[in-house]
């Protein structure tokens, strides 16, 4: 039996066989094209359903976090045969997902004092939250103690970045994170905006003049990362992720690959939680320290 079972929520974006081999269990987000009727991603709504509702103009989505009693019931079966568990949660700063496992872990330890609960606030999102999942899964898989996990944890997620470019800032407008004359502007001009994600926030980095200068942009601040980290490409794990442009992804991959950056899983792609806040045609390289080598 596993020393402990680990969860996420939905957002981690990693590929159901990648979820299976690695035993981590989701907790999905809803989502609602009408905020009439709700689905659980991945559950009920597949990214492919997902991504042809949102080309075909049918609303524009919007999520709901998963509820305490989501956590509950997902947890307790772990629990009742005698597991600890650890969760790792979307960004505190983008959704209240964190807190609602919190508030589950909780009340849980009261029900089974003699095991452990812990959740873990990733400040990371999508294929980013995805590497320290599977950085966790490494290290059990290592024998590393609960303890020591959750310490290196705390070492690796502030490595975490997601470098990300979009073809339509649209989304972006509608979640607030932009106005809408720069919105106009952008898709007007062909401007793309070049976006990390750092310490649990979008932040813009710049924005170029046309889709593949988009890409190299991409690329290059990745690199530069590395580079500001000691240049050690083989300290990061790695992985590309996309939304509803896999050929342009496959691009990235063979660029890396030439640099010699081979990302450790394939290509992910941007689920539902965070494509209906960003839209399709989302390209980006997600890298985080690998725990040996902090």
């Amino acid at each position: 039996m596993e020393n402990f079972a680990l969860f996420s929520d939905s957002a981690c974006d990693l590929s159901q066989e990648l979820l299976d081999r690695e035993h981590i269990r989701i907790i999905p987000y809803y989502v609602t094209f009408d905020k009439k009727q709700y689905v659980k991603e991945r559950a009920e709504i597949s990214n492919a359903e997902f991504y042809r509702r949102l080309r075909s103009r049918q609303g524009f989505p919007s999520t709901s976090l998963p509820p305490v009693s989501d956590y509950e019931d997902a947890f307790r079966p772990a629990l009742e045969k005698g597991q600890d568990v650890l969760c790792v949660c979307l960004t505190s700063k983008f959704s209240g997902s964190c807190q609602s496992a919190v508030d589950a872990a909780g009340s849980l330890r009261e029900e089974f004092p003699g095991r452990r609960v812990a959740v873990v606030d990733s400040i990371l999102a999508s294929g980013a939250q995805g590497l320290l999942l599977l950085e966790i899964a490494r290290m059990r898989a290592a024998g590393l103690s609960f303890d020591a996990i959750l310490a290196n944890v705390e070492k690796i997620k502030n490595t975490g970045r997601a470098f990300v470019t979009v073809n339509t800032l649209e989304y972006l407008q509608r979640g607030g994170r932009i106005g809408l004359v720069s919105s106009l502007a952008g898709n007007i001009l062909d401007i793309k905006p070049i976006i990390v994600l750092k310490d649990g926030e979008l932040n813009p980095v710049g924005r170029v003049r046309g889709r593949r200068a988009a890409v190299r942009r991409v690329i290059e601040l990745s690199f530069k990362y590395i580079e500001s980290m000691g240049g050690d490409k083989d300290r990061f794990a790695c992985c590309v992720l996309q939304s509803d442009c896999g050929p342009e992804a496959d691009v990235i991959t063979e660029t890396l690959i030439k640099a010699g950056i081979r990302p450790d899983i394939p290509v992910q792609e941007l689920g539902a939680t965070i494509g209906s806040h960003i839209g399709a045609t989302v390209l980006g390289i997600c890298l985080l320290r690998k725990y040996e080598t902090m």
